[in-house]
C-alpha cells in the first residue's frame, strides 16, 4: 500500500510540473486575447511576443495614450502564496522604470519601484495643457491597491528634479519632492521643496477613480521669475509670511 501511495504522489507531482511548464510556455498573444476583455480601460499592444513566463511589448497604448515599451519576467515562486509575481521593466519616452508587481485576490502591489521619467515627455504623451521640464525620480518601496478602489499600503518617495512648468515656456521651480504614506484608503503625498524658486508645503491625496486633492501652501521666493509670483497671485492673497493657500481637486 505504501508503494502505491508513493507512486500516486509522484504522479501528482509530475502532473503539477507538467501543468506549470505548459502555463509558463503559453504564448503571450494567447494569454492577452483571453485577458484584455476584462481590463477596466482600453489597452492596445503592438509587437507582443514571448510567453507568459517571459516576454515584451514594443508599444503600449492605454486609453489611446502611448505608454512606451514593456518587458516582464514571471516569478513562479509567487504561486506558492497565491500570487502572480512579475518583474517589470517599463521604457516610456526618455525614461526607465523597474518594478516588482504582485497580483493577488482583490489586490495588486507594486514593490521596489525605481527609475525616472522625463516630465516634458510625460506631459506631451498625456496631452497636458502646459509645458513641463525636469525629471521625476521614483523610489517607492511599496504601493498596494485594494480592489482598485483604495490604497491599503504606501511607503517611499517621489522627486521632481529641476522642476519647471508653465506656458508658453516652463518657469524654473527648483527641486520638489513628496513622501508617500497611506491614510484611510488614500495615498497621501507630503509635499516639500528643497529651497528653490518655488516654496511648497502641504499634501496631495489620491485614490483610484477619484480626483487628486491638493491642500498646499505656495510661495515665490525672491530669486523666482516675476511671472511665477504673478501666476501664484491668481490663486489667492499671501499671508503675513508670503504664503498662498491653494486647495483644489484635479481630475
Amino acid at each position: 500500500m505504501s508503494g502505491w501511495i508513493r507512486g500516486k504522489r509522484l504522479w501528482l507531482l509530475a502532473t503539477l510540473v507538467l501543468l506549470a511548464t505548459l502555463l509558463a510556455n503559453l504564448p503571450a498573444t494567447l494569454v492577452w486575447q483571453s485577458l484584455k476583455g476584462y481590463l477596466p480601460t482600453r489597452v492596445e499592444l503592438t509587437g507582443l511576443r514571448g510567453t507568459l513566463w517571459q516576454g515584451e511589448v514594443a508599444r503600449m497604448q492605454v486609453a489611446g495614450i502611448d505608454q512606451g515599451a514593456l518587458s516582464w519576467d514571471w516569478q513562479p515562486g509567487g504561486l506558492l502564496r497565491g500570487e502572480v509575481v512579475l518583474d517589470l521593466s517599463w521604457q516610456p519616452r526618455k525614461g526607465q522604470v523597474r518594478a516588482l508587481v504582485r497580483a493577488g485576490l482583490g489586490s495588486i502591489t507594486l514593490e521596489q519601484v525605481n527609475g525616472y521619467l522625463d516630465a516634458a515627455s510625460m506631459a506631451q504623451v498625456n496631452k497636458a495643457p502646459f509645458v513641463l521640464q525636469g525629471d521625476w525620480l521614483l523610489d517607492i518601496s511599496e504601493l498596494q491597491l485594494q480592489d482598485f478602489r483604495e490604497v491599503s499600503r504606501a511607503t517611499g518617495r517621489i522627486g521632481w528634479q529641476n522642476a519647471g512648468g508653465g506656458l508658453p515656456n516652463p518657469l524654473a521651480l527648483g527641486d520638489l519632492g513628496a513622501k508617500l504614506s497611506q491614510d484611510n484608503g488614500w495615498l497621501v503625498m507630503t509635499l516639500a521643496d528643497n529651497g528653490g524658486p518655488l516654496g511648497l508645503q502641504g499634501t496631495a491625496r489620491w485614490q483610484p477613480a477619484a480626483p487628486l486633492k491638493l491642500d498646499t501652501r505656495l510661495q515665490a521666493r525672491p530669486e523666482a521669475d516675476s511671472s511665477l509670483a504673478e501666476g501664484l497671485s491668481l490663486l489667492g492673497r499671501p499671508d503675513a509670511e508670503g504664503w498662498i493657500r491653494w486647495r483644489a481637486n484635479l481630475q
